[in-house]
């Protein structure tokens, strides 16, 4: 078989401080670390009588805007000093056809009840078993999909009540599945101020949220240098918790209030065992001598993989600008951990959005254009974040990062642009089979003045092409609820959507938006999506540029008792196997890392153990690029 692989697509503790500066083109890339080796759980959750049966709650109106108001701030004063529509290099707004399918919507159902309280900041997770742990502003809940039962739903201040309790707000929660672990990890923030910022996270004690969360309490000032920590985002790879968030003065004024960018990297396994965790503060990122501004931590597109794990960036609060930062740390929280950064340009701009258009002169905050959120599968990375558009709308981006690619510009970079419908917060979630293919899901807001807010979806397929929009849900009005200053006008959209694959269901994916209801409050949807390439043979090659790759031979197929494969190596190397079903229901059936010497090399299983049908063996190296995929029939 030959093998080919795309580069561009188509038109309290002790610690210790590390110092790295390594030289990047020509400008200078320097960060610091502090490393921490006892963060020991403050205690646990698990639901009571009183929240599985009542779930009461108390919520405040409005929940702490990000950053303390600075990004709000200087974006509204610099889409005050815009006087006209920004003028884009190499206009690269996508375009729609109308032989390309539409992702299949099949299920929606509500998230956590709406009690008071703006903006969403929608957030969750949901395990194989179809339990899901949803979040917004500012609850936790756990529902069983599978049994269309609410488990428990609660506010985040009973979700952890030390002795003596914590100050201040409690909001911006984030959830995530580890189906590495079949775990699930929560975090939300407690205060914005120096003198109480603290970051609540909780490992699920087993895969099911019944039994509750070991809880680890971690100080938001760890340099005890009168910052406070906001607007966190969350990923995981096969071996650790990472957090990235940025960190403020009290009171930001203008731009005098932003510190920096922060990345924690955290051993997993220590949460879900209630150990001590280790983690590494990395702090002082700057470029040019210049304080970096929100990163945001990028998923893997299928299984988890180690090290290295990605982390991207932009200019999230320039009017214009084409700069990507794609930063990067090489070994896991146990290891020796370093960072490094590079810096990717894209083809056209990307720019401040406006705000967001609602029925009866109503708009929503689209704050600034930082990373929303992104993927990496076979060494490329796909993001998506909002943005103006050509046309002067609130629109997003997509973009395509080739890892392998020596020159730093994007592959792959447009603006989403539904004009006259405002569309943002999108996510990007990969729904291909192989390595050769692209094809993902976005996912987004969307409102206008003849729209009502709701949620939506379009299809990314292969050939670089776009669906037509689906309308997950329209809403059921505009939202009216803030009383900005007498403003009236103005409300939220939220700080963030999420998304999630449905594990074990081939091209099928979970997204979570926003839903106006009919008397115009601000509700959650949860989706249920499928690629319509869903049940499509696997791409193998769509060849752009060839590599050498190994020779890969089958014998015997259709198989009895045993199936063997031959594979000449180049070079030795560590090659992954894994196999699975057809339809990729529940996992792989085995998946095993053995050493390939440089020549020919047989790998054989046995088969009579499987039952009579098609199954899929994949091969892949220690970088986690597939190499070989093959179809393996029993009878």
């Amino acid at each position: 078989m030959r093998i080919t692989k795309i580069s561009t697509l188509p038109k309290k503790t002790a610690f210790c401080l590390v110092f790295l500066l390594p030289f990047l083109s020509s400008a200078q890339f320097s960060y610091k670390v502090k490393t921490s080796n006892n963060i020991s759980p403050v205690g646990s959750f698990v639901p009571n009588k009183t929240e599985i049966d009542y779930s009461p709650i108390l919520q405040a109106e409005e929940m702490p805007h990000p950053n303390a108001h600075l990004d709000r701030e200087i974006a509204n004063q610099r889409k005050a000093e815009r006087t006209e529509v920004p003028q884009f290099k190499n206009n690269s707004t996508f375009k729609v056809s109308k032989t390309t399918p539409k992702p299949q919507v099949l299920d929606s159902l509500n998230g956590n009840n709406y009690s008071g309280s703006v903006p969403n900041d929608d957030d969750f997770a949901i395990g194989r078993n179809q339990q899901i742990l949803r979040v917004r502003n500012s609850t936790i809940g756990a529902y069983d999909y599978a049994k269309d039962s609410l488990l428990y739903e609660l506010t985040l201040f009973r979700f952890y009540r030390p002795s003596q309790f914590l100050p201040g707000s409690k909001y911006d929660p984030r959830a995530i599945y580890d189906p590495e672990s079949d775990r699930f990890i929560v975090l939300y923030l407690s205060g914005n101020t120096w003198q109480n910022s603290t970051i609540i996270i909780g490992f699920s004690k087993s895969n099911d949220l019944a039994d509750g969360f070991n809880i680890y309490r971690i100080n938001g000032n760890p340099l005890n240098d009168s910052t406070w920590s906001d607007y966190p985002h969350i990923t995981v790879n096969k071996d650790d918790l990472f957090i990235t968030m940025n960190t403020f003065y009290n009171g930001s004024s203008n731009n005098s209030g932003y510190v920096q960018t922060t990345i924690r990297q955290i051993g997993k396994q220590a949460g879900y065992d209630s150990l001590a965790l280790t983690e590494h503060y990395y702090y002082n990122l700057e470029y040019g001598g210049k304080n970096l501004f929100s990163f945001t931590g990028i998923d893997n597109g299928k299984e988890l993989l180690p090290a290295p794990t990605y982390f991207l960036g932009s200019r999230a609060l320039d009017a214009l600008n084409d700069s990507i930062f794609v930063a990067k740390i090489n070994d896991k929280a146990t290891g020796n951990p370093q960072l490094s950064l590079e810096v990717y340009t894209t083809e056209t701009n990307y720019g401040l959005p406006p705000s967001a258009r609602q029925k009866n002169n109503h708009t929503f905050d689209c704050n600034d254009c930082r990373i929303q959120g992104g993927f990496m599968f076979n060494q490329r990375i796909q993001y998506v974040g909002n943005t103006i558009t050509p046309t002067g709308n609130a629109g997003f981006y997509h973009g395509i990062i080739d890892l392998r690619s020596a020159n730093k510009t994007n592959s792959y970079f447009k603006i989403i642009n539904l004009d006259p419908i405002d569309v943002g917060y999108p996510q990007v979630t990969f729904t291909g089979k192989s390595g050769a293919e692209v094809e993902s899901i976005l996912t987004f807001n969307h409102s206008g003045d003849s729209l009502n807010a709701g949620f939506s979806a379009i299809f990314f397929d292969n050939d670089s092409s776009y669906s037509e929009r689906t309308q997950i849900v329209e809403g059921g009005d505009y939202i009216d609820i803030i009383s900005s200053n007498g403003d009236r006008t103005y409300e939220r959209w939220g700080d963030y959507t999420g998304n999630q694959l449905a594990y074990g269901d081939t091209g099928t994916i979970w997204a979570t938006g926003y839903e106006a209801s009919p008397q115009g409050q601000p509700l959650t949807v949860l989706a249920k999506l499928r690629s319509p390439n869903w049940d499509q043979t696997p791409i193998s090659d769509i060849g752009v540029q060839e590599e050498a790759a190994p020779k890969i031979s089958l014998s015997p197929n259709p198989s009895i008792d045993w199936f063997r494969v031959e594979i000449e190596q180049e070079k030795e190397e560590l090659l992954n196997f894994s196999l699975y079903q057809l339809d990729g229901k529940n996992g792989p059936l085995f998946q095993v890392e053995e050493l390939a010497l440089a020549g020919v090399n047989s790998f054989r299983f046995r088969t009579d153990r499987l039952a009579t049908g098609l199954y899929i063996l994949k091969i892949s190296n220690a970088k986690g690029e597939l190499i070989g995929q093959e179809k393996v029939v029993v009878k």
